[in-house]
């Protein structure tokens, strides 16, 4: 339980940061006269930027969150690799998925829907990739130290 408060609280830092920086760049990208922590039409539903910003913030956290405290699945020993991502995969996916439209990311509707899914499954399906591919890679290290070891 410490483990899980202690990347929720750090992970809900993290997002904090990122999410304002992304806010920003693209305040500065649009060159927008105030901060615009969303879209014009998330801003457009509260009554003032200040409020727009910390919801966006909360929202920002929870992402932070989710995403810190759902890789702990990988350290479910009794469970196969595939399992693990499995779940993870659907963890993200579907907790990430409402707060991404909560922050006016994209609209919600069915081509905006199934053409995120892709998007986020194709950037999963890579950095699993790349996660696999480091993984075996310190394996064969591992294997290589233990073999001079052994000789």
């Amino acid at each position: 339980m410490k483990k899980i408060l202690n990347h929720g609280l750090s992970g809900a830092s993290l997002g904090i940061c990122i999410g304002f920086l992304f806010a920003l760049s693209f305040s500065f990208r649009y060159q927008t006269s105030y901060f615009m922590p969303s879209t014009p039409e998330f801003v457009d539903h509260f009554s003032s930027n200040t409020l727009a910003t910390a919801v966006s913030a909360l929202l920002w956290a929870c992402m932070g969150i989710l995403f810190s405290v759902s890789p702990l699945v990988f350290g479910i020993d009794q469970w196969s690799i595939t399992r693990q991502t499995i779940v993870h995969f659907v963890i993200t996916f579907v907790f990430f998925t409402p707060l991404a439209i909560l922050a006016g990311w994209f609209p919600l509707n069915t081509f905006w829907l199934i053409s995120y899914t892709l998007i986020f499954l194709a950037i999963y399906v890579v950095m699993w990739l790349i996660f696999m591919r480091r993984a075996k890679k310190e394996i064969s290290d591992l294997n290589q130290l233990l073999l001079k070891r052994k000789n």
